[in-house]
């Protein structure tokens, strides 16, 4: 298509590609498309199906045209991929094989922590001799990863900047910034952190309707479930280690409110946080009252 444009002698200038974020597979497509000098729009394919609103069927013609449709009612929020993407997709590749390797390690010792409780003794004995080299060996490549990860931001300034901005804040581990960045694509994706509250899943809402339907307010199920449990370990974090955060838990707990939600406005807390420090470019320091 684009080498008919150029026979026809149109200018890449004002053409704008729109395109699903698909993994892997748009990548080489972008690639040649930045050499043509085309401005290349990769957008979130959830984005794309729930802003057109109910649709039956589905074949490659029909998603091609919910696209273009799509990039042409929303050409002001048009965003051309740059290199800074490209930094955070390597970050994204090493966390999904990390995760992948993780899945491996759980899947193996599942079983013979069941036999450990079980109080097979000698079965369990065996289970775990017969794994013993492969879990070394995973155990080996997570560590592998987690270091190639941290040199990977060092080497990227402006990455390495906001995962030190996010670091500061306290209760949040390495992998949990560096999840941040992915699913935020270098905090650039929300413009509110309320917004990317609500992406995370951990933003209350109220469920109510006249004075018939009034259900307690709660967090809507459309998350991004990884970073959700994450956040949610960095809360159970604060909880543990006492401090500020360990104070509200007690003090609301004390007041009659479900744990659950207490937990929920811990992680809101965190991740606003974060969201601050990152746009602020600063480090979280401590409130120190007088």
């Amino acid at each position: 298509m684009l080498i008919w444009l150029k026979k026809q002698g149109i200018a890449f200038d004002n053409l704008l590609v729109c395109m699903e974020n698909t993994g892997i597979y748009h990548r080489s497509l972008v690639d040649f498309l930045q050499k043509e000098k085309v401005f290349a729009w990769v957008e979130n394919p959830v984005t794309i199906k729930w802003s057109l609103g109910l649709a039956r069927g589905k074949t490659d013609k029909m998603d091609a045209q919910k696209i273009c449709l799509y990039a042409f009612r929303n050409q002001d929020k048009a965003k051309a991929y740059s290199a800074k993407d490209q930094s955070i997709q390597k970050v994204s590749h090493l966390l999904a094989a990390r995760e992948r390797l993780i899945k491996v390690r759980k899947m193996l010792l599942a079983p013979i922590e069941e036999l450990k409780e079980m109080g097979l003794k000698e079965e369990e004995k065996m289970s775990r001799k017969a794994c013993k080299q492969t879990l070394a060996a995973l155990d080996k490549e997570i560590k592998a990863i987690n270091i190639d990860l941290e040199n990977l931001v060092q080497q990227e300034g402006e990455l390495q900047a906001s995962y030190h901005y996010i670091r500061s804040v306290e209760h949040v581990g390495p992998i949990t910034a560096l999840q941040l960045l992915v699913y935020t694509h270098g905090f650039e994706r929300f413009d509110s952190g309320k917004k990317l509250a609500c992406y995370a899943g951990i933003a209350p809402f109220a469920y109510q309707s006249g004075n018939s339907i009034r259900g307690r307010t709660q967090v809507h199920s459309m998350a991004n479930k990884t970073l959700k449990t994450s956040l949610h370990m960095c809360a159970l974090s604060a909880i543990r280690q006492g401090g500020e955060l360990k104070n509200y838990f007690d003090r609301k707990v004390k007041e009659g409110k479900n744990k659950m939600s207490i937990i929920n406005a811990i992680r809101n807390k965190i991740l606003q946080r974060v969201y601050a420090c990152v746009k602020a470019q600063r480090l979280y320091v401590r409130y120190q009252p007088n």
